[in-house]
């Protein structure tokens, strides 16, 4: 059940995503919806604004019309496809939130879990953080095995939160509910716990084929767009050391 539990929230941001698709990020990607910037770990950068110029080191590069026609496909496919996972982590943040309202209004306990709504905003925006830094949208240089570690540990809060945090809660607010009521029953409790459960990892199974195929679809965008790109590096031999994608 954790696994399931857990399925909404460890794909979570474009690096997570990625991780999912064994790809290694050869060079710093920015994005703000309408022109890329390519950074090199020395600090060299390449840019592609919203009129399909491209600008190395500060100075623009003459382009022929194909040249410039590569240019904006790959850098309108870039700008559609990776911030998908914002709008995917947006939909975990929902159905988390969605779930946590469902067992609290079954438990008649509207405000007991408030906490846990709490810690599923805060656990996004701190991976968001990462990510987004003035609406931009940022993808660090990374290695596969280094994108793993940092999903591997995303993973882990997340389960924290749900099978401590919000399951904890829950069997605070039947046992209190049981005192008051007929008084305290380990049975009950435990078969009450066991139905809860059972709610939870049916609609977490539900979400999982969604996040599944969302997951591929992501996947296979990354692999059209590192086809593309390879494209525009035949065509312009000036991007050749601003390669992004390796997969």
């Amino acid at each position: 059940m954790k696994q399931l539990i857990t399925l909404s929230l460890i794909l979570v941001s474009a690096g997570g995503y990625a991780a999912q698709c064994r790809v290694d990020l050869q060079n710093q990607i920015t994005l703000d919806g309408e022109q890329i910037e390519i950074a090199q770990a020395n600090g060299d950068t390449a840019k592609m604004d919203g009129d399909n110029n491209l600008i190395i080191h500060g100075e623009k590069i003459t382009l022929s019309a194909d040249q410039q026609a590569a240019i904006k496909a790959y850098r309108q496919k870039m700008n559609d496809y990776l911030p998908k996972a914002k709008q995917m982590a947006d939909d975990s943040i929902k159905l988390a939130n969605d779930l946590i309202d469902d067992v609290a209004q079954s438990l008649d306990a509207p405000n007991a879990f408030d906490d846990v709504k709490q810690a599923v905003k805060s656990f996004y925006a701190d991976v968001e953080a990462r990510y987004y830094k003035d609406g931009d949208l940022i993808l660090p240089a990374q290695s596969f095995a280094e994108m793993t570690q940092s999903w591997s540990e995303d993973f882990a809060k997340a389960k924290e939160i749900f099978s401590t945090e919000f399951m904890g809660n829950a069997m605070t607010v039947l046992s209190e509910k049981m005192q008051q009521e007929d008084g305290l029953n380990l049975t009950e409790l435990s078969e009450s716990m066991y139905e809860l459960k059972l709610r939870v990892e049916q609609r977490m199974a539900e979400h999982a084929k969604q996040a599944e195929l969302q997951a591929q679809d992501f996947c296979d965008s990354l692999d059209d767009i590192a086809e593309q790109e390879q494209d525009v590096l035949k065509k312009i031999p000036e991007l050749k050391d601003y390669q992004v994608f390796v997969i």
